[in-house]
Protein backbone atom coordinates (compact mmCIF):
# COMPACT_ATOMS: atom_id res chain seq x y z
CA UNK A 1 0.00 0.00 0.00
CA UNK A 2 1.06 3.21 -0.50
CA UNK A 3 0.32 6.73 1.55
CA UNK A 4 1.01 9.87 0.77
CA UNK A 5 0.45 12.73 2.99
CA UNK A 6 -0.15 16.43 1.11
CA UNK A 7 0.01 18.91 3.23
CA UNK A 8 -0.84 22.81 2.18
CA UNK A 9 -0.79 26.43 3.14
CA UNK A 10 -3.27 28.14 1.62
CA UNK A 11 -3.80 32.09 2.27
CA UNK A 12 -6.77 33.30 3.89
CA UNK A 13 -8.52 34.83 0.87
CA UNK A 14 -8.01 31.88 -1.20
CA UNK A 15 -9.55 29.27 1.18
CA UNK A 16 -13.01 29.14 -0.44
CA UNK A 17 -11.65 29.01 -4.11
CA UNK A 18 -9.44 25.66 -2.90
CA UNK A 19 -11.74 24.03 -0.52
CA UNK A 20 -14.49 24.29 -3.48
CA UNK A 21 -11.80 22.60 -6.04
CA UNK A 22 -10.68 20.39 -3.39
CA UNK A 23 -14.49 18.85 -2.96
CA UNK A 24 -15.17 17.41 -6.60
CA UNK A 25 -11.48 16.09 -6.38
CA UNK A 26 -12.04 14.35 -3.47
CA UNK A 27 -15.65 12.94 -4.60
CA UNK A 28 -13.90 11.87 -7.61
CA UNK A 29 -11.04 10.44 -6.34
CA UNK A 30 -13.03 7.71 -3.87
CA UNK A 31 -14.09 6.56 -7.03
CA UNK A 32 -11.37 5.81 -8.57
CA UNK A 33 -9.59 2.11 -8.82
CA UNK A 34 -7.24 1.26 -6.20
CA UNK A 35 -8.27 4.41 -4.11
CA UNK A 36 -8.52 3.39 -0.32
CA UNK A 37 -9.73 6.08 0.98
CA UNK A 38 -8.61 10.03 0.44
CA UNK A 39 -9.07 11.93 3.67
CA UNK A 40 -9.19 16.32 4.04
CA UNK A 41 -8.29 17.35 7.07
CA UNK A 42 -7.65 21.42 8.75
CA UNK A 43 -5.31 21.74 11.74
CA UNK A 44 -6.69 22.87 14.80
CA UNK A 45 -3.69 25.29 15.58
CA UNK A 46 -3.12 26.80 12.11
CA UNK A 47 -5.96 27.59 10.21
CA UNK A 48 -5.49 27.46 6.68
CA UNK A 49 -3.49 24.29 6.73
CA UNK A 50 -5.10 21.56 5.56
CA UNK A 51 -3.48 17.94 4.91
CA UNK A 52 -4.63 15.29 2.48
CA UNK A 53 -4.01 11.92 3.63
CA UNK A 54 -4.30 9.30 0.61
CA UNK A 55 -4.05 5.32 0.72
CA UNK A 56 -3.36 3.57 -2.35
CA UNK A 57 -3.37 -0.26 -3.38
CA UNK A 58 -0.35 0.59 -5.63
CA UNK A 59 2.18 2.89 -7.41
CA UNK A 60 0.00 2.40 -10.62
CA UNK A 61 -3.35 3.29 -8.89
CA UNK A 62 -1.73 6.81 -8.07
CA UNK A 63 0.16 6.94 -11.62
CA UNK A 64 -3.94 6.86 -13.16
CA UNK A 65 -5.11 9.16 -9.96
CA UNK A 66 -2.07 12.03 -11.01
CA UNK A 67 -3.96 12.03 -14.78
CA UNK A 68 -7.32 13.36 -13.28
CA UNK A 69 -8.64 16.29 -15.04
CA UNK A 70 -9.50 17.99 -10.66
CA UNK A 71 -6.24 17.00 -9.59
CA UNK A 72 -4.40 18.51 -12.76
CA UNK A 73 -6.39 21.54 -12.34
CA UNK A 74 -5.52 21.80 -8.20
CA UNK A 75 -2.30 21.25 -9.50
CA UNK A 76 -2.34 24.17 -11.86
CA UNK A 77 -3.75 26.62 -9.31
CA UNK A 78 -1.46 25.91 -6.12
CA UNK A 79 0.82 28.87 -6.77
CA UNK A 80 -1.89 30.99 -6.27
CA UNK A 81 -3.45 29.44 -3.75
CA UNK A 82 -0.51 28.68 -1.16
CA UNK A 83 1.15 30.76 1.10
CA UNK A 84 4.30 28.96 1.24
CA UNK A 85 5.37 25.43 -0.56
CA UNK A 86 3.18 22.43 -0.05
CA UNK A 87 4.62 19.80 1.35
CA UNK A 88 4.36 15.99 -0.01
CA UNK A 89 5.37 12.48 2.10
CA UNK A 90 4.97 9.29 0.28
CA UNK A 91 5.61 6.27 2.31
CA UNK A 92 5.50 2.57 1.29
CA UNK A 93 3.18 0.06 3.87
CA UNK A 94 4.59 -3.27 2.98
CA UNK A 95 1.33 -6.26 3.54
CA UNK A 96 2.34 -9.12 5.43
Amino acid sequence: MKIINATFFIKENKRDEFLASIKPLIAATLLEEGCISYDFYESFEEPNRFVMIENWKNQAAIHAHNENPLLLDLFNNIPSYSSKQPILTVSTLEEK
